[in-house]
């Protein structure tokens, strides 16, 4: 009995698993809606990395200052400040000519005295400073050189190693005339100057002092040859080493007509109401290119890099060409400041290449001189 009593108790256990294995299986409650979490807070952009020009900028504006050594006067000075001012850059100009001012930046740099940032002249002082190894190279970082068809006379024509670059051009006049005396037309020619009236009423910048335009010139037109110029020697040329005197004695009378008077002097006495007249001639006008240079161990070279990029802008090829009478070397700068009939360069032909591209060409116009007119 005991184990029928085991036996059947044995069976209804095993029942019990069998059906509470067979049951379903119990679902979980479904969990409600998640409750939002806070938003992800928006992370800042990466910044730009800083450009080339960016780095120079800040750089100038902590330099602070720029000394400028300038053969074109002080007329453009004003511009150049403004415009500098808005970079934090005060601007010392220095002026004087060419050669001396050369001279000042070769001393300083052999004393190494380092004084000025930026030399302005023109080229063939730049280039001596160059053959020197005072000039700094540029790269073209600058945003303005970047710019693609928009010059008239490319910057750096000129110059390969990019230390000597070319912003402005001006003409070297053959002849002035007082236009009181010389009726228009009446001179067209180099031939016309053989002429025995004009004997005694000519004076020159004289050539052999080894720079200036009558030394330009004489490099330029010796290609007359030897013959036409020692008859020129005997209409008594009156020889002057002072740039003003030839265009003075043209203003007042004194002489008729001036070869190769400075340009800068010429167009102040028309501008003044002198009766002077250019007077070009037939076979063309020579010219000559204006040069600047960021000096070697230069104290603001950040400063010298924003000054020189404005000098090639469309803004301060206007501010220099209209304070200076100059041409600027961009097409898309009109020269609306040069009401001067003869200087309208769509009436009389340019020669080139440039007068003063050549290094010798002094040199070359010196001696031609002082082969026809003898020793100063």
């Amino acid at each position: 009995m005991r184990s029928f009593v085991y036996w059947l108790g044995s069976i209804v256990l095993v029942f019990s698993l069998f059906l509470s294995a067979c049951a379903p299986k119990a679902t979980p409650p479904a969990s409600g809606p998640t409750a939002p979490g806070p938003a992800p807070s928006p992370q800042p952009a990466p910044a730009a990395p800083a450009s080339e020009w960016d780095r120079v900028l800040a750089a100038a504006s902590k330099e602070g200052n720029i000394v400028l050594y300038n053969v074109l006067g002080t007329s453009w000075a004003p511009a150049l400040t403004q415009a500098m001012a808005k970079y934090g850059i005060k601007v010392d100009v220095i002026s004087g000519n060419g050669a001396s001012l050369e001279l000042k930046i070769v001393t300083e740099q052999q004393a190494k005295a380092w004084t000025a940032d930026m030399f302005i002249s023109g080229w063939t002082n730049n280039l001596n400073l160059l053959g020197k190894g005072f000039a700094q190279p540029v790269n073209e970082v600058l945003p303005e050189l970047t710019a693609k068809d928009v010059w008239r006379l490319n910057p750096n024509m000129y110059d390969s190693t990019k230390a000597v670059w070319v912003f402005g051009t001006s003409i070297t006049p053959s002849l002035i005339v007082n236009s009181d005396v010389v009726k228009v037309g009446e001179i067209r020619t180099w031939n016309d100057l053989l002429d025995p009236k004009w004997k005694g009423r000519i004076a020159m910048t004289d050539a052999r002092p080894g720079s200036g335009p009558g030394t330009s010139g004489m490099f330029i037109f010796s290609s007359l040859g030897e013959e036409f110029w020692k008859k020129m020697a005997t209409q008594g040329i009156a020889m002057h080493q002072s740039y003003d005197l030839p265009v003075s004695q043209v203003a007042l009378g004194e002489k008729w007509m001036a070869l190769f008077p400075a340009f800068s002097r010429t167009v102040a006495a028309i501008k003044a109401g002198a009766p002077v007249r250019i007077n070009h001639l037939e076979g063309g006008t020579s010219y000559y290119i204006n040069g600047v240079t960021v000096v070697k161990n230069a104290p603001h070279p950040n400063a010298s890099l924003v000054v020189l990029n404005w000098m090639f802008s469309k803004e301060g090829q206007a501010a220099i060409g209209s304070a200076t009478d100059n041409y600027t070397v961009r097409k898309d700068v009109q020269e609306t400041w040069i009401r001067i009939p003869e200087l309208n360069l769509a009436t009389f032909t340019l020669l080139e290449p440039a007068n003063n591209s050549d290094l010798a060409g002094p040199k070359k116009g010196t001696e031609f001189a002082t082969k026809i007119f003898g020793a100063r």
